[in-house]
This record gives C-alpha cells, sequence and structure tokens, in this order.
C-alpha cells in the first residue's frame, strides 16, 4: 500500500514538474516578464484587448490609433507639460508610475488639419467642446504635444478661470493703461510657465520696438526676448507688461521669422463671461473687476484676433467656468456668450464625446494592467460591463468608479 502511494505521488510530481516547465517556456517564447505563482490566477474577461500602442510621435497618429495609450518621455513631461495635466490626472499618471494619453478622434482631426493649413491666411481657430469629464483638456495636450514635436512655439494657459477669480491675489493699477488692473503674482508665474515650454526656442527673437518701462528703464530695439522675461519675473510690478509685450513681439514675427506659434487656452469663456461669486475679483475699492479690465485677459484676448499668421489657436470651452446659471448647456456658442461667440467667429467647434465602448474597454484594460482594478469582479466581463453603465463612459466618472475598486 505504501508503495502504491509512493508510485502515485511520484507520478503527481512529475506532472506538475512537466506543466510549470510547459509554463516557463510558453513565457519566455512570448517574452513575458510574469513570474510563477502557486496561486490560481482569475480569469480574464474576454473583453479584455490591445489598449497600448508603441508609436509615441503624435505626429503619426492617424484614426487607426484612436482608443490607445502612447507614452509621453519624461523630459516632455517636465519641460513641455509641466504644470499642464490636470493634478488629479498627474497624481494618477505618478501611480502607474508613467505618463500616458489616450489618442482620441477629435484631436486626431485638429492634427490634421494644422498639417495641412495654409498658415498665410489668418489664424485658425478651434475650440473643443463636450460634457464635463469628457476628455476636452486630454485632447487639447495631445495637440499641444502634436505642435511641440513640431518646433511651435506654444502660448498656452492652463486655466484662464484663475486670472478672474479673487482668491485674496494682488490687484494692481495697470502701469500702462489707466482703468485697467494687473495680476503681478499670475503674469510672472505664467512668463515662468511660457519660458519652460519653451525652452532653446526665444535665444534667435529680439524685439523690434523700444518699451519704456520708467524714466530711467527702458528696453531697446534689438533687446532678447530672453532678457523681457528676466525683467518681468525680477520686477513683478511691470509682469503683465512684460506679457503683453511678448505676445505682441510673437504676433509681429511670427510671418517674418518663419516660426509657428500654437495658442492653446483651457476654459477660454473664463475671459468673456464675468464671475459673481464671492471669490470675484474685487480691486483696492473693494469693486468687482470684469474680464475685460484685466491686462492678461486684454492681452491674450489680442492672440484671438484674425489679425496676424503663421499660428493657430486651440481652446476649450468648460461648464465649471461660468455661474451655476449658465451652466445649463456646454456649446461654444452658450458658454462664451454673445461678446465671446462674436470675438471668436469664425471658428471650427469640435465635439468631444464620452468614450465609445472600444476607448471604455481600451481604459479598463489599461486600469487592470496597472493594477488599479483590483476587485476581481471589476476585472471580469460582467463586471467591466457594469462599470461602463455606471460611469456612462465617461472618462472622468469612469476613474472615479474605478478608484473604489
Amino acid at each position: 500500500m505504501r508503495e502504491r502511494l509512493v508510485r502515485v505521488a511520484g507520478g503527481m510530481m512529475k506532472s506538475l514538474s512537466r506543466t510549470a516547465y510547459l509554463c516557463v517556456a510558453n513565457d519566455v517564447k512570448q517574452g513575458s516578464s510574469r513570474c510563477l505563482s502557486s496561486v490560481a490566477e482569475p480569469k480574464q474577461s474576454n473583453l479584455r484587448q490591445v489598449f497600448r500602442t508603441s508609436e509615441d510621435d503624435p505626429r503619426a497618429h492617424t484614426l487607426d490609433h484612436v482608443g490607445l495609450f502612447y507614452k509621453i518621455p519624461e523630459t516632455e513631461v517636465n519641460s513641455m507639460f509641466k504644470g499642464c495635466i490636470h493634478p488629479w490626472h498627474l497624481r494618477l499618471m505618478n501611480t502607474f508610475n508613467e505618463h500616458c494619453l489616450m489618442v482620441r478622434k477629435p484631436s486626431v482631426e485638429v492634427n490634421g488639419y494644422l498639417k495641412n493649413m495654409n498658415f498665410n491666411h489668418p489664424v485658425p481657430k478651434f475650440v473643443y467642446y463636450g460634457r464635463r469629464g469628457a476628455g476636452k483638456v486630454c485632447s487639447l495636450l495631445h495637440t499641444m504635444h502634436f505642435c511641440a514635436r513640431n518646433d511651435w512655439i506654444m502660448v498656452h494657459v492652463p486655466w484662464a478661470g484663475q486670472w478672474v477669480r479673487g482668491w485674496n491675489k494682488e490687484v494692481a493699477e495697470s502701469t500702462h493703461k489707466p482703468g485697467r488692473f494687473d495680476l503681478p503674482m499670475d503674469a510672472a508665474e505664467w512668463l515662468s510657465h511660457f519660458r519652460i515650454q519653451n525652452q532653446n526656442k526665444l535665444k534667435d527673437l529680439k524685439t523690434t520696438s523700444e518699451y519704456i518701462w520708467t524714466k530711467r528703464e527702458k528696453a531697446d530695439v534689438g533687446t532678447p526676448l530672453d532678457e523681457i522675461i528676466n525683467f518681468g519675473l525680477n520686477r513683478f510690478k511691470f509682469s503683465s507688461d512684460c506679457v503683453g509685450v511678448l505676445l505682441k513681439e510673437l504676433r509681429l514675427q511670427a510671418a517674418e521669422k518663419g516660426f509657428k506659434v500654437l495658442v492653446a487656452i483651457n476654459s477660454v469663456n473664463s475671459f468673456f463671461v464675468p464671475w459673481s461669486k464671492e471669490n470675484t475679483l474685487k480691486n483696492s475699492e473693494k469693486k468687482q473687476v470684469l474680464p475685460h479690465e484685466v491686462s492678461l485677459v486684454h492681452n491674450f484676448k489680442k492672440m484671438l484676433s484674425p489679425t496676424w499668421n503663421n499660428g493657430a489657436v486651440v481652446c476649450t470651452v468648460n461648464e465649471g467656468s461660468n455661474d451655476q446659471s449658465l451652466r445649463e448647456d456646454y456649446t461654444p456658442q452658450y458658454l462664451l456668450g454673445q461678446e465671446g461667440f462674436e470675438w471668436f467667429d469664425p471658428f471650427v467647434p469640435i465635439l468631444v464625446p464620452e468614450y465609445s465602448s472600444t476607448e471604455a474597454l481600451s481604459c479598463l484594460s489599461y486600469y487592470i494592467d496597472r493594477n488599479w482594478i483590483q476587485n476581481e469582479h471589476g476585472r471580469t466581463e460582467e463586471g467591466m460591463k457594469e462599470i461602463m453603465f455606471v460611469s456612462n463612459r465617461n472618462p472622468f466618472n469612469l476613474y472615479k468608479v474605478c478608484s473604489s475598486l
């Protein structure tokens, strides 16, 4: 009896050894880095699919790449994308230990337009719009990445609503125009942001006019734009004026010098719709400062005008930048108001919809790959369908639902 048990046990050990050998051989053959485990893996969903592309250059992205994630190099995250990614999205990327964006159809469409555009005409204007959390900012980032790889100069505003909110910030009378108000800290912050995004792109650009700051200080013709930025960062009092000079020179020299400029503004409707809540922007007399009275807004609205060429304007409109009473619709005409709509006209509205079924499955597959979804039911076919139903395939809602699994 004892010898029989030994023979049975020996046969089982050989069978297990052969199974382990076949598993290892299969993993090596497929280039897998998985380790053998004594715990059986859960049954994978049949809905799992390819979610990543090896094509990391946005200039090469086509409709074939829609729904796939591509990786952004760390050097670009710390330069071109610095300050651009929403804090919650950046935390998620850091958790995943990589920085990836999904290729969406709206941004592929806009990038295709920019690739074939005749830039001798006045600047074309595109406006991403859609429901909250649909991915308008990510589409804008994809377009910015496309232009940066083509050596465009970036004129980017991470969130325009910041310039019309109070939050106990310093508001000073304009040193250039009576009746206008400067935001010294915000202007200096933007100058720093502009410099980081456009490293090594401004070294050959110089002023074409003389700019007088005070009776003793001025910028002569031929002053490098880097010196204008330095002056604004060292003398906060003149930071808003330096932003105006910088934008003016970019408009004037874009066609002459042959470089292209991308104006990318998130929540551009903030430039045209007053914010009337308690944290509204106020001057020293405690009176509300309207958007058109802010120097930064005034200067950036000039970048939206059709008076220059060899560039493009790509913006987003966001419901959250309007008062609660002005959030009934998400279309550009409604969110921009009459003034903003007339200022932008003509422009091309680009709808950013919620995820398609393919995009939602790709996102869930990516979350599972990064172990963001640890609930076993959430990894099954039925669980993935439930997540898509509960979130309505809205990208931000999908993230919130999965963060609790």
